[in-house]
Parts: structure tokens; C-alpha cells; sequence
């Protein structure tokens, strides 16, 4: 939990100070909403693992959520995570999955973000028998390639759940 706590506390504590959630830049926020609206065409149009990771991801990104035993770090790593959910999912079950982006802090410099989200991904039987849902928080820059998950932490169900 300590490891969660650093990861996370300078990037957003910086981040609060510096904006709050309410004056967080329209125009920004709008671009971090295309983000992940991309990221759902692009998981529907049947990109690889790879392509998705390599358009969302930074290279050093840091992924750990419930369960892990251990974060996952760079590029190869957050690859890996996507087969294993896609596998989970079964055959095409991840084109039935769809962010929705529930609030979003952007830093006074506008190159760094936080995103609390919801993936939801619908049943895809026999694999999956009901909805899944997973509530996240993404730590995110602007790099030359457009914005990146740098860090980001999951957990089963949604907001309210």
C-alpha cells in the first residue's frame, strides 16, 4: 500500500494544488475524453495487444491493481496485461468494452492529468456470463505522441459499488 501511496501522491498532490477539479481546462479535459474514446474505437476496430498498449501507455508505465502481487512496469509488461485480459474475456470479448470517464484533474501545465474511469466490458458467453466493470485511476502526460498512461490502478466494480 506504501508503494501506491508514493507512486501516486506527488503527481496528484501537485496536481490538486495547482487546479482544481472544477477549473481543470475545457479544452484539456475535452482531449483527455477523445483519449479514451480513440482507445475504445481502436479496441473495436481489432488492434493487437501491442498497437493498443503502444497508443495508450507510456513506455515506463506502471500498472498494479487488486490482487497483483507485484506492479507490472514498462511497455512489454502492460502488453501482457492486455493478453491476460483479453483471454479472460474470450474470443472478441474486449470490443464490448468502453471507458467512461467519471472526473479528471489536469495540472496547471497542462502536460499532466489524472482520470478516475470505468471500463465496462459486456458479457461474452461462455467465457464471460455477466458485465464486467472496473473502476481505475490513470495518471497520464502529454508526450509527443499525444497523451500516456503513465501510472495506472484498478479494482473490481464501479464507483458506488
Amino acid at each position: 500500500m506504501a508503494l501506491v501511496a508514493l507512486m501516486f501522491a506527488s503527481p496528484l498532490a501537485a496536481m490538486a494544488r495547482e487546479t482544481p477539479a472544477e477549473a481543470a481546462p475545457a479544452d484539456v479535459v475535452q482531449e483527455l475524453h477523445d483519449f479514451y474514446a480513440g482507445q475504445d474505437q481502436a479496441n473495436r476496430d481489432g488492434l493487437t495487444s501491442t498497437e493498443l498498449a503502444k497508443r495508450f501507455y507510456s513506455d515506463d508505465v506502471i500498472i498494479t491493481g487488486e490482487g497483483d502481487v507485484a506492479a507490472r512496469r514498462g511497455i512489454e509488461a502492460s502488453v501482457k496485461a492486455l493478453d491476460d485480459w483479453f483471454a479472460y474475456l474470450g474470443p472478441n470479448g474486449n470490443k464490448g468494452c468502453a471507458f467512461a470517464v467519471k472526473d479528471t484533474v489536469v495540472s496547471s501545465d497542462r502536460d499532466m492529468a489524472s482520470v478516475f474511469a470505468v471500463l465496462t466490458c459486456q458479457p461474452n458467453p461462455p467465457a464471460t456470463t455477466k458485465e464486467e466493470t472496473i473502476r481505475q485511476l490513470f495518471v497520464l502526460k502529454r508526450t509527443a505522441d499525444g497523451w500516456r498512461v503513465v501510472r495506472e490502478m484498478w479494482q473490481a466494480g464501479g464507483f458506488g459499488n
